[in-house]
């Protein structure tokens, strides 16, 4: 997805700002969660909560047809984005992709999942939208990222709290879309949603986080990686490659992103809380022909990780140039286009969920001092794509009333306004981008901030399309 292409220096400053150090005296643009401290009776002093809810529109707005999901081509064909081109009539949802391997609804359609990580005083919320891409602000209304971060943590602070509570700020929650191919078009670069969507979107979302504080309880951390593998580039374990790098033959684009970082929760006695996993492949194993609403395979992924106990998340990292490496559904006897997609799906899943238990074996304990931390930065740089960005302005007539709020901060003439973040937890660095980062900005964060493991958040706070090196 391209809503705008940013300059190379707002890269710079993202890059910059994510390899700030987390735990550092904050300054005036500083406005997430300090480090903290505390023993929670023979653990190593975190806690740990999460959270999923289903995102799926009604069957009402399905039936309507005009609920479009995006990923692919532009516009919705459809002439004011109303009336239809014969022959020429959008990618419009035709129902809700179903799969039968999971028959509680885990990995059916689309969800919001969110972890909420504590330590002492303070705590930090991740959280991913399966939808095409969530911009900062909204035209239609308050149902943006930044809406969600500053809902969900006065939702919070609400709540009645036990002595010694860790607090949860709005700069603390990191808030990304997943850019399922297969998703609501929640950007409206190819039609569109209701405004109705937008909000249950937005309610949906702060929901998931608040009950994730709600979860919290004293845990152990484990941090460990696995290699996923890029194929037909041999530097890579391609035992059996997870990734393809879509420049391949650029040399100035031969870094992928190819680990798998895990972080692991468990009690005290070795049960599984959640497990999170970060991982770069951009969620397009299925292709533009699909018509149902899907998350892709973070839906069947993150399902599958519930297996493991508790509940799974996958959140999507660099995402820059970089995509699955997907097949054909491995069983011939499958007829149904629905059923091979399924198929694909959790076949695509599968391969990451093996490859997601040899990162758990690899890993171990967070020791040392318990800490989390993150901030949220606010940047501003020139959009350089006139045809996208005018469309910011009046895509309407041409089916692609593209909703990011066109008022400052966020919007100025030309000059973007956008967030970025850098955490940490423990010795984790934690990084998340307002675009799909290339792999070379996240390799030079990794070079300027040695850390024991580094998660990078990509479309985090926003989507501006891709942020070249």
């Amino acid at each position: 997805m391209r809503p705008v292409r940013v300059t190379t220096s707002l890269a710079l400053l993202a890059a910059l700002a994510l390899a700030s150090p987390a735990a550092h005296a904050g300054g005036p643009s500083d406005n997430g969660a300090g480090s903290g401290q505390g023993s929670a009776h023979g653990h190593r002093g975190y806690l740990m909560g999460a959270a999923v809810e289903s995102i799926n529109p009604t069957p009402d707005q399905i039936a309507a047809g005009d609920f479009f999901l995006g990923g692919f081509g532009l516009g919705s064909n459809r002439v004011g984005n109303r009336v239809a081109v014969p022959g020429l009539d959008g990618r419009y949802a035709k129902g809700i992709l179903k799969d039968a391997l999971f028959p509680d609804g885990s990995a059916d359609g689309v969800h919001v999942r969110a972890v909420v990580v504590g330590a002492g005083k303070q705590a930090i919320a991740l959280a991913q939208i399966e939808t095409q891409g969530m911009f900062v602000a909204y035209k239609q209304g308050p149902f943006g990222l930044i809406d969600i971060r500053k809902d969900a943590a006065a939702a919070i602070a609400a709540l009645p709290h036990p002595p010694g509570s860790p607090a949860i700020t709005a700069g603390s929650v990191l808030v990304d879309s997943n850019h399922t191919h297969g998703g609501p078009d929640t950007a409206g670069v190819w039609g569109g949603v209701p405004t109705a969507y937008l909000k249950y979107v937005h309610d949906q979302s702060v929901k998931a986080i608040v009950e994730a504080y709600q979860a919290l309880q004293p845990v152990h951390l484990f941090y460990g990686t696995a290699h996923a593998g890029v194929g037909g580039e041999p530097q890579y374990d391609n035992a059996d490659p997870l990734l393809n790098n879509q420049f391949s033959n650029d040399p100035l684009n031969q870094e992928v992103d190819d680990e798998l970082r895990v972080l692991q929760a468990r009690d005290d006695v070795g049960n599984v809380v959640a497990t999170y996993l970060n991982f770069s492949a951009h969620p397009t194993v299925l292709g533009g022909s699909n018509r149902l609403v899907t998350g892709d395979y973070t839906g069947p992924l993150a399902a599958m990780l519930s297996t493991l106990g508790g509940i799974g998340m996958e959140q999507v990292a660099t995402l820059g140039r970089t995509q699955p490496n997907r097949g054909d559904c491995p069983d011939p006897t499958v007829k149904d286009s629905a059923l091979i997609d399924v198929c694909k799906l959790n076949a695509y899943a599968t391969r990451v969920f093996e490859r997601t238990k040899v990162a758990i074996g690899n890993a171990t304990e967070l020791t040392g001092k318990p800490v989390v931390s993150l901030h949220s930065y606010f940047m501003q740089d020139f959009a350089t794509n006139a045809p996208i960005l005018a469309l910011s302005y009046g895509g309407l007539a041409a089916g692609a009333p593209i909703y990011r709020a066109i008022n400052p901060p966020w919007t100025s003439a030309n000059t973007l306004g956008t967030p970025s973040f850098s955490g940490r937890i423990g010795d984790v660095l934690i990084s998340g981008g307002p675009g799909e980062i290339y792999p070379q900005i996240v390799q030079k964060v990794r070079e300027a901030v040695p850390a024991r493991g580094h998660i990078n958040i990509g479309t985090a706070g926003d989507v501006l399309g891709y942020i070249v090196a």
